[in-house]
């Protein structure tokens, strides 16, 4: 088994705007913390596999093409990768979904994210490992946020913990989390990769010899909305540190692990698309004002969609990684935490934000008044497909 790990820096050296709240609209210099792209390698016989985490909102799915033809051509004039000639090198970005990092839609920013990343991954000091094993645990943890919608309670809050070891040495630690990273009030004058940036650096500081990376997972509908004591820095390190504390007693457990042995399938789905009417006369007396503002925003939101159809996603692109009885699903959308439940979780996580970035997707026949669902534009057919899919990948034999 080939193993490299790195990470590489991602501020913008140039003003842009802030991502991910509807309010966000000037351009800014300040970084309360770094933000950072995360490049994870791994090869074997059956597969070149490199994932990277970025924190980030969501970028377009061009921008993991891009990088993947890149690093494709240059390894191959290179030869770098001894045991990558003649196999087709495999590209997966995820985002950790943070909402006061750079603009993914800003050009300049994509270039420049583009950029560091192929020559971070070309400067990977790949080294053959011998047998790796694997290790996978989940717990149910929503200390640090939980449903963010009044009346809905969430199918799933977890923790995943995947560790890739080395004989009795852990040499990497994949956490996934399905909480939106939006502690922080909308309009701080500053970048910040938020609880999911607080979380590595504290793994960075703890053990530095073991490379850790962050995934977020079906988080549509689980926020610090009612669990936050504020919206400001002190807040989201307060949040960040339960998470923290839950995945050191996780790293404390004596768990069971399987030899790597790397496989990856794929499949692209068409999406169709339906403008269901929402009645605003089941708005319940009780939400929060914050509920109530992002109805709001909702409105705003569905009006553009309908305004403009052509810009609805066509086809998504689904991806699933087994790392030898350990499986990761990738999927774009933001999912609400049903689509977790679609997979057995005592051997599959499932990622969102990866393959490109897509809207919020409840589960097929969900009906909330709530500002994800006037974003929710796929059919039940297309969410039934989707599901299949994510069944079969999660689902042992």
């Amino acid at each position: 088994m080939y193993f490299a790990a790195a990470q590489t820096k991602i501020n913008a050296p140039f003003a842009v705007k802030q991502a991910g709240h509807i309010t966000q609209e000037e351009k800014l210099w300040s970084f309360r913390d770094d933000l950072y792209a995360r490049l994870l390698y791994l090869e074997d016989e059956n597969l070149a596999w490199l994932h990277i985490s970025a924190d980030n909102l969501g970028f377009d799915i061009s921008v993991q093409q891009t990088i993947e033809a890149q690093l494709s051509s240059y390894f191959e004039k290179k030869k770098q990768f001894c045991p990558c000639s003649g196999k087709k090198l495999h590209v997966t970005i995820s985002c950790t979904h943070s909402h006061h990092c750079c603009d993914p839609e800003d050009a300049a920013y994509v270039r420049y994210f583009t950029d560091t990343v192929v020559e971070a991954a070309k400067n990977l000091k790949i080294r053959e490992m011998g047998e790796l094993t694997v290790s996978y645990q989940t717990e149910c943890f929503d200390k640090l946020g939980k449903s963010r919608i009044s009346h809905h309670t969430s199918e799933s809050v977890q923790v995943d913990l995947i560790r890739i070891w080395q004989g009795e040495k852990a040499v990497a630690d994949i956490v996934i989390h399905n909480v939106h990273p939006t502690t922080l009030y909308a309009n701080e004058p500053y970048f910040s990769a938020e609880y999911p940036g607080y979380l590595m650096h504290s793994m960075n500081q703890e053990e530095p010899d073991v490379f850790h990376t962050f995934m977020q997972g079906a988080a549509g509908d689980n926020s610090t909305r009612f669990t936050r004591s504020a919206q400001d820095y002190a807040a989201m390190e307060e949040r960040a540190k339960l998470l923290w504390q839950q995945v050191r007693k996780m790293k404390q457990q004596t768990v069971s692990r399987s030899p790597m042995q790397l496989s990856m399938d794929k499949r692209v789905i068409a999406l169709s698309h339906t403008f269901e009417p929402i009645d605003m006369g089941n708005m319940p007396a009780d939400l929060s004002e914050r509920e109530k503002l992002t109805i709001g925003y909702g409105q705003i939101m569905r009006k553009r969609l309908e305004d403009a159809p052509e810009k609805l996603k066509k086809e998504v692109l689904l991806s699933c990684v087994d790392l030898g009885g350990v499986r990761i699903i990738f999927a774009p959308n933001e999912m609400f935490s049903w689509w977790r439940t679609q997979v057995d979780d005592s051997f599959c996580a499932l990622v969102c934000y990866s393959n490109g970035e897509a809207p919020y997707m409840t589960g097929p026949g969900q009906c909330l008044l709530t500002y994800e669902t006037f974003t929710d534009t796929v059919t039940d057919a297309s969410k039934k497909e989707i599901a299949d899919v994510i069944r079969q990948w999660g689902t042992k034999g």
